[in-house]
């Protein structure tokens, strides 16, 4: 239980430190000076200047981690010699590829741990059958366990998909499966069962474990970033219309965040792996919501800038800055509560 809750923390540090890279690495491209990059927050307890100026160290609660870049903080002071290289001095194209510096590189993460995820094997049914309901037109008409469904109706099936999907939706209750049992190949007719708007045999499918070729695992992982982004985003809709419950998209806590890490470490490695790329990016996407301090609201102001070729007042972003603060705290107390009095539980998600 403690190595899950260690594992649980790093790969939280990871996601975050992993966002606070882009911004550096993004920041080093365009010629900007970092003048801090450390893992973790609170007294610095180990730390290094490398010939490029910057300051490398760990701080003493090891989550997460920051960069500071040179002219980000308005107003700060700025050393001559320095101008050119400082943040506030770039023109806005290098500006906004730092900011979003972090989100691309959250999703890069993603996508190489999602394919780290495929290569070590995925799970799929086949259409072996590896249960029978006793209740169901399967049993009554003979079928066995270990029996291969190769036809319906004729027409070939390769997949547990189509073999659902072609039975939901049969035209009519009489249909004939083509199995193969003991290198024998049968023809069983059945009249199927009619279950809310379709039908069913009443089966259950072996599942084996597949390796997938490097092409595949280049395929897969893209559609599955791209599915979750999906997904994310239409939930936030979904919740600004009122059509999810603030329950079912509650907030979560650092601790609530850790806690379903723990959870997932202790579904395997290869579940951790994947929740981790699924975190990441969740975070990256939730960074692009258009409020100070987060990634997406520094965008906004950016935007704002280059059209009125002049810095937004001062005061007017202490303003926004303290309204995103206010509603990132509350968020996070919210959470905390919830994560109390209602914990996470990841077989529900």
């Amino acid at each position: 239980m403690l190595g899950q809750y260690v594992l649980a923390i790093l790969g939280f540090s990871f996601i975050i430190m992993v966002h606070e890279f882009g911004h550096f690495v993004m920041a080093k491209l365009s010629g900007m000076h970092v003048e801090e990059f450390f893992l973790g927050f609170g007294p610095k307890l180990l730390k290094f200047k490398s010939r490029s100026g910057t300051l490398w160290g760990i701080n003493a609660i090891p989550v997460g981690g920051y960069n500071k870049i040179l002219g980000m903080e308005r107003e700060a002071a700025i050393p001559e010699d320095l101008k050119h290289r400082s943040y506030s001095h770039k023109p806005y194209y290098k500006k906004f590829l730092v900011i979003i510096g972090g989100v691309l590189f959250n999703a890069v993460a993603a996508i190489l741990m999602i394919m780290l995820f495929l290569s070590m094997g995925v799970y799929e049914a086949n259409t072996t059958i590896d249960y029978i309901d006793p209740q169901a037109p399967a049993y009554q008409y003979g079928f066995e366990v270990g029996d291969k469904v190769i036809a319906i109706d004729g027409k070939p099936i390769d997949s547990w998909d189509e073999f659902s999907s072609s039975t939901q939706k049969h035209q009519g209750s009489d249909a004939i499966y083509t199995i193969v049992r003991e290198e024998k190949q049968l023809d069983i007719a059945v009249v199927l069962e009619q279950k809310d708007e379709g039908y069913y045999l009443g089966i259950g499918p072996q599942v084996v474990k597949k390796n997938l070729s490097f092409l595949q695992v280049i395929k897969q992982s893209l559609n599955m970033v791209w599915d979750i982004i999906k997904t994310y985003v239409g939930l936030i809709g979904m919740l600004f219309k009122g059509q999810l419950s603030f329950n079912q998209a509650r907030p979560v806590s650092p601790v609530g965040v850790i806690s379903i890490f723990q959870q997932s470490a202790a579904m395997g490695m290869q579940n951790f792996i994947l929740f981790i790329a699924l975190i990441s990016l969740i975070v990256g996407i939730g960074n692009l919501i258009p409020i100070l301090p987060l990634d997406g609201g520094h965008v906004v102001i950016l935007a704002i800038e280059s059209i009125r070729r002049k810095p937004v007042p001062k005061k007017v972003l202490e303003v926004l800055n303290a309204i995103g603060i206010i509603m990132l705290v509350s968020l996070l107390v919210i959470g905390f509560v919830y994560d109390i009095i209602s914990p996470f539980n990841i077989q529900n998600m």
